[in-house]
């Protein structure tokens, strides 16, 4: 039977766009769709906490107001139990499969949207961020895990920029949903609405399309099949195969790991963080600020796709990712060295355009090292520990808030994380990663 011939039976799926439905597109389709949807329906509700806090009743109704430094709790909290769930996550996965734990996961995570506006207590509260996080800590295992089994190794910091530019369209959409949400009904009424939209856009879809495997997968043909697993880690040699095969007795795993803190916890500190500061610092309106983390989104997720499809052509990341860190770093300081708050914006689109460059080439990166058989319990050990790390970092912001009433130590400790990612970039850049 000829490639020509061989094609699975259809999916009935005419209804999508011809991009989607060719022959040789079914990975974009099963993958980084379903993908990119739920990672932007669940950076909506993760970062929205950001400018929640901000609303007088909820911070009023859980005495954030008396006590500034829960605020970095929410997102530290969160961040723990995601940490820990990350790790039983890689043993269900293992399990039971990426789709099944996807479905699971976004159950989960659907019931915990929904519960905030039925607790009482800032005790209350915090269980439900752990619910979301329980939930939630299944999606970045399953994406890494789809992405090495459907995606060849040039294809894929366009295949991770595919569904990680989803935690950018969450956050920017987030801005402008929560804060028009919490002027017009209530907090509330804006944790519901994300339920809602949590169930609809995520659950619903990744039930729709999503798939374990492209072997078995209806509508790929052999073709696709081919280009797919000719360019798997086990056959391409576009990446360089230094130590061991397994990731765990490899350095440059760890030292990647590593260079991720510089990515994730400047990243959860500035969401959390930035629009409290703008708001006391800065003077900033409340609408004003979801229009500058709108903005401020959208170029990273310009970035990011460009990024993408300019490292898979050399598929040398480290070297990318130390400009990211360049630029994310500018950023983070030159945030607080100015009183301004048009030059303070200028600098948040930095450092965050400056982060989306290097999340897609740090995940990428993390492909180089990373055998499929192995892609289950090494991406969610990355994840875990990483997330882990980055957790502290929010609630240390506060912590330096309140002892010393003022942001600049607290983003210069973003600014030494960074520091940190941009030295392990030059130790992987010379053996080419």
């Amino acid at each position: 039977m000829t490639p020509e011939t061989d094609v699975r039976p259809a999916t009935g799926r005419e209804w999508l766009p011809a991009a989607l439905r060719g022959r040789h597109m079914q990975r974009w389709l099963h993958v980084s769709l379903p993908l990119l949807i739920a990672f932007s329906v669940a950076q909506l509700s993760k970062s929205s906490i950001g400018v929640i806090v901000a609303d007088r009743a909820f911070s009023h109704q859980f005495g954030l107001d008396v006590h500034p430094g829960s605020v970095g709790w929410l997102t530290s909290l969160f961040l723990y139990a995601y940490g820990i769930a990350l790790f039983a996550w890689g043993f269900i996965l293992k399990r039971l499969g990426p789709r099944t734990s996807m479905l699971i996961g976004t159950g989960i995570w659907v019931v915990a949207l929904a519960l905030p506006p039925f607790v009482n207590s800032l005790g209350e509260l915090y269980g439900t961020r752990i619910l979301l996080a329980v939930g939630e800590a299944c999606f970045y295992p399953v994406a890494h895990t789809l992405t090495a089994r459907w995606f060849p190794m040039n294809e894929r910091a366009r295949a991770n920029a595919s569904w990680l530019s989803g935690i950018f369209v969450g956050s920017a959409l987030g801005s402008v949903l929560t804060t028009t949400m919490l002027t017009a009904f209530s907090w509330r009424a804006t944790f519901l609405s994300q339920a809602l939209i949590a169930a609809v856009f995520a659950f619903c879809v990744v039930l729709a399309l999503l798939q374990d495997q492209p072997e078995k997968a209806h509508g790929v043909s052999a073709e696709e099949v081919n280009h797919i697993v000719e360019g798997r880690f086990e056959s391409t040699t576009v990446v360089p195969k230094r130590g061991p095969e397994s990731p765990f007795r490899n350095y440059r795993y760890w030292l990647t790991m590593l260079m991720y803190v510089g990515t994730n916890a400047p990243f959860y500190g500035l969401v959390t963080w930035a629009p409290l500061y703008l708001q006391q610092e800065r003077h900033v309106e409340l609408s004003d600020i979801g229009v500058v983390l709108t903005v401020a989104n959208v170029l990273s997720i310009v970035v990011m796709v460009l990024v993408g499809r300019a490292s898979d052509r050399t598929v040398r990341r480290a070297g990318w990712a130390a400009w990211g860190f360049v630029i994310e770093g500018v950023g983070i300081a030159g945030t607080v060295l100015f009183s301004n708050a048009g030059v303070d914006s200028f600098f948040i689109f930095l450092g965050l355009a400056g982060n989306a460059w290097c999340v897609v080439t740090n995940w990428s990166l993390l492909h180089s090292l990373m055998p499929t058989h192995q892609s289950e319990y090494s991406s969610s050990v990355f994840s875990s520990i990483t997330n882990l790390v980055g957790a502290t970092l929010p609630a240390l912001v506060g912590i330096l808030l309140t002892a010393t009433g003022s942001y600049t130590a607290g983003f210069g400790l973003m600014f030494v994380t960074v520091l940190i990612s941009l030295g392990c970039c030059l130790v992987l850049r010379p053996q080419g990663y």
